[in-house]
């Protein structure tokens, strides 16, 4: 009677398992990052989109006071609603090139991100601004911080923000961080692909008198370079309502 073998069992190996599964992991990469390009081109496309408009009425806005202008001209002192019309075009005419000024400063933002430049992998300090809330000393900060170069990776650090300024005749240095109002380690570290947004209010010590802001911003990752910009006050300080 014979007996059933019972040694080694032949299993058959499967390869291209393995290389179907790596092909699905690098097509989900590569969809996720031309989805976050196609995003940020989108909102590019927007605020071109928005300017043109901007740009046309303006120029519609300025060709009637032109007109209203050269009538006024013509008549003397004008009748009222002639004088109102006038005033009312003037006043929008201001408030749409104050809009298109916003609008190419968000522009040049977006084309940073959307065409990033051929330097090497980097942490720029787009803007820092302060605006005043109240007269008791209380301010409202925004700092931007954009990636520079071509690579998607990550960047990642610590910024430090100091105020330096005179009371009482001696010159002092004061942390934003001790400043703020709350959640005062929120506005330190940074972690982004693209940029990073750090906003929150602060108020001053009586008596203190800010003269400029000293900006660190020191990164964690490989290869970015750290780096300190010094800012006059006035230059950073935008009147509030």
């Amino acid at each position: 009677m014979s007996k059933l073998h019972g040694g080694f069992q032949v299993r058959q190996h499967k390869p291209w398992k393995l290389w179907v599964g790596l092909l699905v992991l690098v097509a989900c990469l590569a969809l996720a990052f031309f989805a976050g390009r196609t995003y940020q081109s989108y909102e590019l496309e927007r605020v071109l989109l928005e300017r043109e408009t901007l740009l046309s009425r303006i120029a519609e806005l300025e060709s009637r006071n032109h007109k209203l202008l050269q009538k006024n001209a013509h008549l003397e002192g004008g009748s009222k609603i002639e004088r109102e019309a006038y005033q009312q075009a003037n006043q929008e005419l201001v408030k749409l090139q104050q809009e298109l000024l916003e609008q190419k400063e968000e522009l040049v933002f977006y084309r940073r991100i959307v065409s990033p430049s051929d330097r090497a992998l980097g942490v720029n300090l787009q803007s820092f601004e302060v605006r005043r809330k109240n007269s008791q000393n209380q301010y409202s900060f925004k700092l931007i911080l954009t990636k520079s170069g071509k690579s998607t990776k990550k960047v990642s650090g610590d910024t430090t923000v100091l105020i330096r300024g005179e009371s009482d005749g001696k010159v002092s240095e004061l942390k934003l961080t001790d400043l703020t109002l709350d959640n005062a380690d929120k506005g330190t570290k940074f972690a982004f692909r693209y940029f990073q947004v750090f906003e929150g209010d602060i108020v001053l010590p009586e008596g203190f008198e800010p003269f400029e802001v000293k900006i660190g911003v020191i990164p964690t990752t490989k290869k970015v370079e750290a780096f300190t910009e010094t800012i006059s006050w006035a230059e950073v300080l935008s009147e509030g309502v």
